[in-house]
């Protein structure tokens, strides 16, 4: 995975400065990536995956398409940038539940989902 980051980076010839500003994080996380020295969290595949035009499979080496069906279109890199915003939003509603109001969210989810 950190010689396909890299491999992306240069291709389009990003710094590690540019690509933290496109992903929304920091050079040096990106550098310790390309070291092997940390791994991405699932949020930062989903923006590297959206800056890339990439699939994240493919950022994480499970597939060698670029993109599913050899295709690639912007509208699932906006699907992927909303699906992380919609992420980002609901943990901060989360995180400021007490927690009697997080277990009955809990119990609720798992009424709806059948504890999935």
């Amino acid at each position: 995975m950190k010689t396909r980051i890299k491999e992306l980076r240069q291709e389009k010839k990003y710094t590690q400065e540019l690509l933290a500003l496109k992903a929304e994080t920091n050079q040096t996380l990106l550098s310790r990536i390309e070291c092997g020295l940390a791994v991405p969290d699932a949020d930062l595949i989903v923006r590297l995956s959206t800056a890339f035009h990439v699939s994240a499979d493919y950022i994480l080496c499970l597939s060698d398409q670029r993109n599913p069906g050899g295709q690639h279109s912007s509208a699932t890199a906006e699907k992927n940038a909303e699906n992380a915003a919609w992420q980002k939003v609901h943990l901060s509603l989360f995180q400021r539940l007490n927690p009697t109001q997080r277990a009955h969210l809990n119990n609720f989810l798992e009424s709806i989902t059948g504890g999935i």
